[in-house]
């Protein structure tokens, strides 16, 4: 029985689940109110959510799409400037990280989003009507800059609802959708062309992102209306009641999940950067890029058994198709993991985070060792399972919140470092040792991938040393504290309220 306010609220404790229903979906376990109220939030949260994961990464191949069907040739685009476009939007992405959090946690997340939706969708419409390399330039900017705060805000919100059973499966099947849109993207953007190419006097690239803008508009509609604050922040609509509310408060109280409300200073931030939960995270981030870039390879590789002159050993659709199997393994693996982590390993997260990360060490060195033209059975599984480090993102922002339940700004904040240093490796890190110039003849960045793999294995296990020696001198304090507060006083009329406390059997 947990009370918040006057309310009282029947809440079930995070035993292990009773029942094969609890460890496929946790809602099972729970009380009938609260089943209630769960189904409301995943409804609302996890919809908006993987919407705006679908359109987002719609909108980051498109640029490369709209790149080969005509925009270079219209624009007389010349050199490296499609890179610097691409770059312009990473510049803008990076800058808009820290202060959308920072924000996130003053203004109502069903505010602040929705204006970067909308921000997002008004500038999305802009890019058809580009005339020029710097309209293009300058556009592609602000809408970094407004899709900054997307994808860490989410997982921010995500924390801030979720208990520990229940956060690493939300986290995946948010993540999910970036490798399922890859999957059908491309069938998409092809119709769209196909289908549009000329209409209205405007060529098919500029389409895509007009159809971009009109599908994202009503997401941030929805976002208004559904999407849900955080509990501390959150106040009754015509979605979650005042008891609904109550009852978000009352099970992140249990969680130990501390709501919004401390004040931002120089002396705050600067103890972010000092503590062990944001540095390590933000670290493992950092190094993301060289374990999702090996996989980036197989398109290449497929088109380099493709002699000029000779018969094609790949179709143009095997070397499109191909790949989606990587895209694939990542969704089902990813989904896999954070199942088993909730369930059967009670919401521990390093077993399968270093059992993935050592995995990642063994195929890198295999792309390593192994001829790059060899049989398609030698190298393509190795292309397909070497995201297998990367799909621990859902588990290790999971932990991450977990580690910083204590301080919700200090969470937001984090979440936000580890996507800007992600960003910004992920700038300069093909540059180096995935150059497009060498693929897929890349063995020097797939060495550095499993020393990268390795240093992640010894980072992990460092998070998780840390973490079960915090939760050990949390658990001694708490003893403490409960014993001195049941501690009787000797004699109702003692003058310095002297307490004994009697240690050993009692006789």
């Amino acid at each position: 029985m947990a009370e918040v306010g006057q309310i009282p609220i029947v809440l079930k404790q995070n035993d292990p689940p009773s029942s094969w229903r609890g460890w496929l979906w946790d809602s099972a376990d729970v009380s009938k109110e609260e089943r209630r109220f769960l189904l409301k939030l995943d409804a609302s949260l996890l919809t908006f959510g993987t919407l705006g994961m679908l359109i987002k990464w719609i909108d980051t191949s498109n640029i490369t799409n709209a790149f080969v069907s005509g925009m270079k040739e219209d624009l007389g685009l010349l050199g490296n400037e499609y890179n610097y476009i691409i770059l312009s939007w990473t510049v803008g992405y990076i800058i808009g990280q820290w202060p959308s959090n920072f924000i996130l946690t003053r203004v109502p997340a069903h505010i602040w989003i929705p204006f970067l939706e909308t921000g997002w969708t008004i500038f999305t419409f802009a890019l058809p009507g580009a005339k020029s390399y710097r309209a293009l330039l300058g556009i592609r900017f602000v809408v970094g800059l407004f899709e900054a705060g997307y994808w860490p805000a989410l997982y921010y919100i995500l924390g801030s609802w979720y208990t520990k059973r229940e956060l690493g499966k939300r986290n995946g099947i948010l993540q999910s959708a970036v490798s399922i849109a890859a999957i059908f993207s491309g069938f998409l953007q092809a119709g769209i062309y196909s289908g549009l190419n000329g209409h209205a006097g405007l060529p098919g690239w500029r389409w895509l992102f007009v159809i971009n803008g009109v599908i994202s508009f009503p997401v941030a509609i929805l976002a208004y209306f559904c999407l849900p604050d955080t509990p501390g922040t959150a106040k009754p609509n015509w979605l979650f009641t005042a008891r609904d509310v109550k009852i978000a408060q009352g099970r992140m109280a249990r969680a130990g999940r501390k709501p919004e409300g401390t004040p931002y200073s120089v002396k705050t931030i600067a103890g972010y950067f000092t503590s062990w939960q944001t540095l390590l995270f933000t670290l493992i981030f950092m190094m993301q890029p060289f374990g999702s870039q090996p996989f980036t390879a197989f398109v290449f590789w497929l088109k380099a058994h493709n002699k000029k002159g000779k018969p094609m050993v790949y179709s143009i659709a095997q070397i499109n198709e191909y790949p989606t199997l990587g895209n694939a393994f990542t969704a089902v693996y990813s989904l896999t993991t954070v199942w088993i982590s909730d369930g059967p390993l009670k919401g521990r997260r390093y077993p399968i985070i270093l059992f993935s990360n050592l995995v990642a060490i063994i195929v890198f060195v295999l792309l390593v060792v192994t001829p790059v033209f060899g049989p398609f059975s030698h190298r393509a599984p190795l292309y397909i399972v070497s995201s297998i480090g990367g799909s621990m993102v859902p588990l290790t922002m999971a932990w991450m919140t977990e580690c910083i339940s204590h301080n919700a700004e200090q969470r937001a904040f984090t979440a936000a470092a580890m996507n800007t240093l992600q960003y910004t490796f992920t700038a300069w890190v093909p540059l180096v040792w995935f150059q497009q110039i060498h693929q897929p003849n890349v063995t020097p960045g797939n060495r550095a991938a499993a020393v990268v793999a390795g240093f992640n294995v010894i980072v992990f296990s460092t998070i998780a040393y840390l973490a079960q020696r915090e939760r050990k001198s949390k658990a001694l304090e708490q003893v403490v504290d409960d014993t001195a507060s049941s501690t009787p006083s000797i004699g109702e009329g003692n003058e310095k309220g002297v307490a004994i406390t009697v240690l050993g059997p009692k006789v």
